[in-house]
């Protein structure tokens, strides 16, 4: 006998991580984002560009589960948000890897040991997860800095162990806040290609950044927030896609 599923668990199955419809949300009284429309898919990546105070860290807030919605439909990884228990939105929140404008850090560890925290505090012993994060080390290009401080690494390297960091769960859906705010135009860039990658894995991504220019460096769909309101600008085509491969 087949096992039932739900609508939302359906949704999952067929590779939407996240679905907003209609969805209003703001803090206190002050409402921030106007019917939402949107969709992350599995190995997809989504850029949402736009002005300052637009919206966009208060739409990454929705999907990572730190704010709820006012009304509208929220389905996150298989589940409808406004239904769901806490323990199951705490186990959900495991699944999202988050990457924020300016990422914290214990800071005189080394970027090794920030970048395994998650695993550690998984329960994991070093013998676990030492080949994993030495693996994400090399592919965020960190091999000659993963045995310095946390406060030695340039900008740009402290938001590539920071991408490393969120990856060390090996999350389903991947977001980042403004990852390339401060950096250089080649180093932004660099960021968002090595965000990008990850939808090799299967994993969906989300790049929400004031720099329109990030539109052309990898294949995406790219979204445009305005006054707290988001519409699609333009979705890669597969012929696009396999340029970039």
């Amino acid at each position: 006998m087949a096992r039932a599923t739900t609508p939302e668990q359906d949704l999952l199955e067929r590779g939407v991580l996240a679905r907003l419809s209609g969805v209003d949300a703001g803090y206190k009284t002050a409402t921030v984002l106007f019917g939402i429309e949107f969709e992350a898919r599995a190995g997809e990546v989504a850029l949402i560009t736009g002005p300052a105070a637009a919206g966009k860290t208060t739409f990454t807030h929705l999907l990572r589960l730190a704010l709820e919605p006012r009304s509208g439909r929220c389905v996150i990884l298989g589940h409808d948000i406004a239904r769901a228990t806490a323990r199951t939105r705490a186990n959900l929140k495991k699944r999202i890897g988050y990457v924020a404008e300016n990422p914290t850090f214990i800071e005189n560890w080394t970027a090794f040991d920030n970048i395994a925290m998650p695993l550690r505090l998984a329960g994991l012993k070093p013998r676990d997860y030492i080949d994993d994060v030495r693996e994400l080390v090399e592919f965020v290009g960190l091999t000659d800095a993963a045995d310095l401080t946390i406060e030695k690494l340039s900008g740009a390297e402290r938001h590539r162990a920071a991408i490393a960091r969120a990856l060390a769960s090996k999350p389903a859906l991947i977001l980042a806040d403004d990852p390339t705010a401060g950096m250089s135009p080649a180093d932004g860039r660099r960021i968002v290609r090595l965000l990008a990658e990850m939808r090799r894995v299967g994993a969906g991504v989300v790049v929400a950044s004031q720099d329109e220019s990030l539109a052309d460096c990898a294949p995406l769909s790219h979204w445009r927030m305005e006054r707290g309101r988001l519409s699609l600008v333009k979705q890669t085509a597969s012929e696009e896609t396999e340029a970039y491969e």
